[in-house]
């Protein structure tokens, strides 16, 4: 017998597209961009590092355009190996099992 909400244990986002973010950015535009911007500072090259995550940012952010942050990870499940995103992928088979899955 349900006497109260069942839905106030389920945490359900404003929007569909709210994702997590790390200064502003996506965690899949965030990730490359900011070590590459970390680089030039520590190295006192601050401009040229300054680019060059600007530069990765673009880069991925006009690869997955319209496609969703999904759609990267699932790119780099097929094309790279499977050891480097356990994070994120830890129920599906390695990606070398391609060939068997319909």
């Amino acid at each position: 017998m349900n006497t109260g909400n069942n839905l106030d244990k389920y945490r359900f986002p404003k929007t569909l597209s709210e994702q997590r973010r790390f200064l502003g950015l996506p965690y899949d535009e965030a990730i490359p961009s900011i070590p590459v911007l970390v680089w030039g500072l520590l190295t006192h090259k601050a401009l040229f590092g300054m680019g060059l995550a600007v530069l990765f940012w673009f880069c991925i952010h006009s690869a997955k355009r319209g496609k969703g942050s999904m759609w990267l990870y699932n790119v780099l499940y097929w094309y790279f190996p499977t050891v480097l995103f356990r994070t994120v992928f830890k129920v599906i088979p390695d990606s070398s099992f391609r060939q068997w899955i319909k």
